[in-house]
């Protein structure tokens, strides 16, 4: 009797930099699952010097380890994961962040949804503050996390990318994500809204939610409320970490908004500071004008 073939790979690809002990706690974590020994790892080590690549190496030999320059941040390192994926003959593709923990059999049935449903699925994850990582609505101003109604209602344009899982006949129809353009803070968004435009079915796995260390509050900080000066929130607009990255932050409202109404949805976010930064001066105890004590 001929054997029945093997099953075409799965692949994750897990992204780093800098962050040791948490990349091997996620090693760890998918061990402790059982995921390893069905799962193809790649890791791309974006430029740590902190003994991460070796440190995986040693305690997981059997992790597909690749190095990068330091300058690939986000969506770079994704990308060079994934080709290598595609060209090893993956029929899925995870993405995982690190400070990612999906609960036991979670990745098993994510990646059965997406081979039944032929769509892209992903894992919620929640953050020890509540901030939660998921489905996401664009609206007139901004993009934005779905309500639960509009979730139970498939009106889901984009998503977080903690924990996904992409199949390849999806990947080959709209590319990799533009890394080039989305280098880090939005990149997900933009390419789950290609994805959308191209008609992929788009859903999470219902009723898991992964734990996620949330590793940059500032993406969920109240400006109005935050303890850091306006000063310090204006400068992160300048690093590709930030949401409101000034160059990836017009490609994006372009891309998606249009040639006129985009430049409206460009500029919000940063009127909005001002404005903030203004209300934050006026009410100030040590502001101009009033008594301090």
């Amino acid at each position: 009797m001929t054997p029945a073939p093997a099953p075409p790979p799965i692949w994750m690809v897990i992204p780093v930099h800098n962050r040791r002990e948490t990349t091997l706690g996620c090693l760890r974590h998918l061990r402790t699952t059982g995921a390893l020994p069905w799962l193809h790892v790649c890791v791309v080590d974006d430029g740590s010097d902190d003994g991460t690549s070796a440190a995986i190496q040693t305690e997981f030999p059997t992790v597909t380890v690749l190095r990068g320059d330091g300058q690939l941040w986000w969506a770079g390192a994704i990308c060079l994961g994934m080709r290598h994926a595609l060209a090893a003959g993956a029929a899925t593709v995870l993405w995982l962040n690190d400070d990612c923990r999906p609960p036991g059999s979670a990745l098993e049935k994510l990646c059965a949804l997406a081979a039944q449903t032929s769509g892209v699925v992903w894992i919620d994850a929640r953050a020890p503050g509540g901030w939660s990582y998921g489905a996401h609505r664009k609206t007139l101003w901004r993009v934005r996390r779905c309500t639960p109604a509009e979730e139970a209602q498939g009106k889901i344009d984009t998503f977080s990318g903690n924990c996904v899982a992409l199949p390849r006949a999806w990947i080959e129809r709209v590319g990799l994500p533009h890394a080039h353009l989305f280098p880090h803070g939005i990149a997900d968004l933009d390419y789950g809204l290609r994805l959308h435009a191209a008609g992929a079915p788009l859903r999470r796995l219902p009723g898991v939610v992964a734990a996620n260390a949330d590793p940059s509050p500032a993406s969920s900080e109240s400006w109005r409320t935050s303890p850091r000066p306006m000063r310090a929130i204006w400068r992160d607009f300048s690093s590709p970490r930030s949401f409101f990255h000034f160059p990836a932050w017009r490609r994006f409202a372009l891309r998606h908004w249009g040639p006129v109404w985009g430049w409206a949805v460009f500029a919000a976010p940063y009127v909005r500071w001002a404005a903030i930064a203004v209300l934050r001066t006026v009410s100030s105890p040590n502001a101009p004008g009033k008594a301090s004590r």
